[in-house]
């Protein structure tokens, strides 16, 4: 009997002490999304679970083609080093459209399924996402990991005082050029410190024949970058001040927009907006079909230019940064943009996402572009862009353009917000009627302005 009193307290002890210990059981060890746990908390947390416990984390994207198999390599790679996590990557979208793929995400997001990882193609679609709840402060992940967001890479996405995603790509804005055309016209490589006005002059002396066979000297996409670089590479943000106000009465509003006008009507050296936007033309096809001798684009170009399968050529490109607005203006100025990694408040495994996308941002193994990261080295990132491809990508130019130490990129994520994104429209639809509809400059910028703040308005 005594013997049948002991067991009884034993196994009663036994339950509470199993009660006490795993009074944290349900919990997944992850920041609370509100940005008030230390990094400490959630490391201890983590502690805590089974060293073998499984987690599947899913990441969602619109990659396709080559960069999805990119993306299930680095999958693989960070399985082999994290047993207990798998990834499960998703596309969202099968046909690449980022716009497609966040309708989607959105969609999800509202009917509050649980989301691990998300890809971004721009940081005003993370703010804008941040400031909707849908994303989880990264800021006591980075802080445990003894990470410096501002300074180990060229773009951090802060909203309200937390970071909201890690820069996995950094895509620095050039100008590619085909060499060909440019010792044609015998002229030189452009460098740091060439102006937009001799971007223009450039155009013209490299543009060749009529009709048909007309080769134009430059050629400007329909996206809201090409309505004026200077904005992008020497604003602290393209649509707005400090204050949240709209820029669109800018100086350098005017000056591009009747640069672009200028270059179409009077030198003929651009094709004209209502061919482009009729015909659906692309920057890749007109440049790697010798349709236009200058593009403005960033590095995420490269995979285009090494696939002589799709756009078959055999010119090499050079690269020049993008010019500067004036000789005033400050050497080294750039736009930067590029790739994010955010974790989704209601994922469940927030640490292990973290994980993954730091570990995403940061490996060398499988090379996509030009890593985020500033501490990549140049001549590793630049072969493996490059490849056996040298013939066609000038690897001088390149580094050049890209890694020189006087680069600087002015864009400051403080000052965008939830709306940002959408002001992009404004400056497409406005540069689109002050061409097409032959406005003022005066009316053009009136009428963004207007279009902006009604926005803004709405936004409050």
């Amino acid at each position: 009997m005594k013997t049948s009193k002991f067991a009884i307290v034993a196994l009663l002890l036994t339950v509470l002490l199993a009660a006490c210990g795993g009074g944290n059981s349900g919990k997944d060890g992850n920041s609370s999304g509100n940005g008030s746990n230390k990094g400490s908390n959630n490391q201890s947390e983590a502690s805590a679970k089974p060293s073998d416990e499984q987690v599947t984390i899913k990441y969602y994207t619109f990659a396709n083609g080559t960069v999805w198999d990119q993306i299930n390599e680095i999958a693989k790679n960070f399985e082999n080093e994290h047993s207990n996590i798998k990834v499960e990557t998703i596309q969202l979208v099968d046909n690449g459209s980022s716009t497609d793929f966040y309708k989607k995400l959105d969609i999800m997001s509202a009917t509050g399924d649980p989301i691990d990882i998300i890809q971004f193609s721009h940081v005003d679609f993370i703010i804008e996402r941040a400031a909707r709840g849908v994303l989880a402060p990264l800021n006591d992940y980075l802080k445990a990991d003894n990470i410096d967001p501002e300074k180990q890479f060229y773009v951090n996405p802060v909203f309200e005082g937390n970071v909201y995603g890690i820069q996995d790509i950094a895509s620095p804005w050039l100008i590619a050029i085909n060499k060909d055309a440019l010792d044609e016209a015998q002229l030189p490589v452009p460098q740091w410190g060439w102006t937009w006005d001799e971007f223009r002059e450039y155009a013209k002396k490299m543009s060749k024949g009529e009709g048909k066979d007309k080769r134009y000297g430059a050629y400007f996409h329909t996206w809201g970058e090409y309505v004026n670089f200077p904005a992008y590479s020497e604003l602290p943000h393209p649509y707005l001040t400090a204050d949240k106000k709209p820029v669109f009465d800018h100086e350098s509003y005017k000056q591009f927009f009747e640069m672009r006008r200028a270059m179409e009507q009077e030198d003929k050296s651009v094709k004209e907006l209502s061919e482009i936007v009729g015909a659906k033309l692309h920057y890749a096809t007109e440049f790697l079909t010798g349709q236009a001798a200058m593009v403005p684009t960033a590095t995420f170009f490269m995979g285009m230019i090494s696939d002589t399968e799709k756009y078959p050529h055999d010119f090499q490109t050079v690269f020049a940064p993008l010019p500067r607005s004036s000789e005033s203006a400050e050497t080294g100025s750039s736009y930067i943009g590029g790739n994010y990694l955010s974790v989704g408040a209601t994922s469940k495994h927030k640490e292990e996402s973290y994980k993954f996308i730091s570990y995403m941002a940061q490996q060398m193994e499988v090379v996509r572009d030009f890593p985020g990261f500033r501490d990549a080295d140049a001549e590793k990132i630049t072969d493996a862009l490059i490849g056996d491809k040298g013939n066609l990508i000038d690897k001088e130019s390149l580094i050049a353009t890209v890694f020189d130490e006087r680069v600087k990129n002015f864009y400051d994520a403080t000052y965008t917000t939830e709306y940002a994104s959408q002001m992009k429209k404004i400056i497409e639809d406005g540069f689109s009627t002050f061409i097409l509809d032959k406005l003022s400059i005066e009316d053009a910028q009136k009428q963004m302005m207007s279009e902006a703040q009604k926005l803004i308005d709405q936004s409050k």
